[in-house]
């Protein structure tokens, strides 16, 4: 019964999809000659402006401190251990920004790919404020 569920939902949805695109169509073929040149200058000039993907991590090394053994650590005592606490934590934050940063960069990448898809996609910019639409987008991801 659950299979006949599914496709009976999948059987709608295309449905939907075929009506959208029908309605899509059909106001495609209503917009003048002037404004489809428009908004396919304004897509190409949008593509130019599109910057080139730069990697955002960029490794470097650096020397060790000279002279430093590690063996300080177990004659300084009390305050030796709180400065190698200190430093743990500062380098474990500085670990978890780094990789808020990664992420951040990463989400950033995602919706610039969707938006040259967008801009690349042979919808009219109409089709894109039609909230039924967004909402169909949204169900299919």
């Amino acid at each position: 019964m659950n299979n006949f569920l599914m496709e009976d939902r999948q059987a709608r949805e295309r449905a939907f999809a075929m009506k959208v695109a029908r309605a899509l169509d059909e106001a495609a073929a209503t917009l003048p000659a002037s404004r489809l040149e428009q908004l396919a200058m304004a897509r190409k000039a949008a593509l130019r402006a599109q910057k080139t993907p730069v990697p955002s991590i960029q490794w470097a090394t650096r020397p060790a401190l000279a002279g430093s053994s590690g063996s300080e650590l177990s004659t300084a005592g009390r305050y030796g251990r709180i400065g190698f606490a200190a430093g743990l934590l500062v380098l474990v934050l500085a670990g978890l920004i780094g990789i808020f940063h990664v992420e951040q960069e990463r989400h950033i990448d995602d919706l610039a790919e969707i938006d040259s898809a967008l801009l690349t996609d042979d919808l009219p910019i109409s089709a894109y404020a039609d909230h039924g639409f967004n909402a169909y987008l949204k169900q299919k991801q």
